[in-house]
């Protein structure tokens, strides 16, 4: 008896502990999320390749001129005594065209400085679509609230319109009352299966980010009305300076330098050297050749292009200026923006919904007694339904501009608790 008890209390708690991670698999949190995002979204394997590219453009930069094999072949099927091969001369010989060491240095440098534009374009496609992810698990939190509200909107409906078929059947109300409630259960059963339809969407959006088709979670997991502390704007504005767009803008500068640099390379010419073997066939004899080949006018030849990226390098710190206002409107705006939202949902958690759920209960506790019409307690209800809606409109509007300010600054991607 005792060991048939003890196997039952473990078939319990395996069964618990089988139904809590049952659950945990279909919960999902942010943490979750960007986890998936970083391991399965098939951008990051496409940055991996272009970084492989990259690196191969490096190699490619610092390959020096290769040796060329040049055969010659003189004095044949001419005229007179040249009209046979009996004159011949053929000549064996190798070319190679040297560099100096400051044009191979520079297009090294200007591989490198273009691989770390690279990496700086991917930082800011990385964090973009983070961001779009998060906002996408928002949306899922938003549209469970929705439904919760719209199944709270049939209860009560429901609710109202047993109030109303007990007043009718006393006599106390007219049956046009049900027939108006019973309009506005259908608009409610409508409402709730469009929102569970919305929260399908979401979900499948959602898991998109990593892969999937068919979602395995059902739920999105974090406190939507626990909103979290922004640092104060001066904070903001020192680590604006990590926004990827400027970043790259300082990228961008660094290429335009080494370019100018490449380009100065080309004021000194290109030597050609070759040497060989040369044959004569007449005498059978052979002799050693060199040649050497130095173009004139290089100087003059690369004046207009370095001209060219002068004028290029001295407009980027214009362009990183330009950017960097444009995103400081744009922070300044959405951090005031971040504030009336912190605001408004203080306001309507503490004052607003508390006094909406008060006046209901006060509306239908009248309509009961004859006080109050059915269109005033449907009206009470109304303004309780809709602050609980915006409530939700506002926490969740906090949490993306925080999300859009963590997007501006390069900062870390967190929303509330992460559970």
């Amino acid at each position: 008896m005792r060991f048939t008890t003890i196997v039952v209390l473990a078939c319990m708690t395996m069964s618990a502990a089988y139904a809590g991670d049952k659950a945990r698999k279909n919960t999902m949190t942010l943490d979750q999320v960007i986890i998936n995002v970083l391991e399965k979204n098939p951008q990051f394997g496409i940055n991996d390749y272009e970084a492989q590219a990259a690196a191969a453009r490096i190699r490619k930069a610092t390959q020096t001129t290769p040796i060329e094999f040049k055969v010659d072949f003189a004095n044949f099927a001419g005229s007179g005594n040249f009209s046979s091969s009996n004159q011949l001369e053929t000549t064996l010989s190798l070319v190679k065209i040297l560099e100096s060491n400051d044009r191979v240095t520079s297009r090294e440098e200007l591989s490198e400085h273009s691989k770390n534009l690279l990496s700086t374009e991917q930082d800011g496609k990385r964090l973009d679509l983070l961001s779009s992810a998060t906002e996408q698990f928002i949306h899922v939190v938003i549209d469970q609230h929705r439904l919760k509200i719209a199944k709270d909107h049939l209860a009560l409906v429901q609710h109202t319109l047993n109030i109303v078929n007990q007043r009718v059947k006393v006599g106390k109300s007219h049956v046009a009352e049900q027939r108006r409630l019973a309009i506005d259960l259908a608009r409610a059963e409508l409402e709730l299966e469009h929102a569970e339809h919305q929260l399908e969407t979401s979900r499948l959006k959602l898991a998109t980010y990593w892969g999937e088709t068919k979602p395995v979670f059902t739920s999105a997991q974090t406190d939507l009305f626990k909103l979290p502390i922004v640092s104060p704007f001066a904070e903001l504005e020192v680590l604006l300076l990590n926004n990827p767009d400027l970043v790259r803008f300082a990228s961008a500068e660094r290429i335009a330098k080494a370019r100018l640099k490449l380009a100065q390379t080309r004021r000194s010419s290109n030597i050609q050297l070759s040497g060989g073997i040369r044959h004569f066939k007449n005498t059978n004899d052979t002799a050693l050749i060199m040649s050497l080949s130095i173009p004139f006018g290089s100087t003059s030849r690369a004046q207009p292009e370095i001209d060219e990226m002068q004028l290029l390098a001295q407009q980027e710190p214009l362009h990183y200026q330009q950017q960097y206002l444009v995103l400081y409107r744009s922070l300044f705006e959405i951090y005031q923006e971040l504030q009336h939202a912190r605001t408004a949902y203080d306001a309507l958690s503490q004052r607003i919904i508390p006094e909406a759920n008060q006046a209901a209960t006060d509306y239908e506790q009248g309509y009961k007694s004859g006080r109050f019409s059915l269109l005033e307690l449907n009206e009470a209800q109304a303004t309780l339904l809709d602050a609980q809606l915006e409530e939700v409109m506002t926490a969740a509007k906090y949490h993306r501009l925080k999300i859009e300010i963590e997007r501006l600054t390069g900062s870390a991607l967190r929303s509330g608790d992460q559970q």
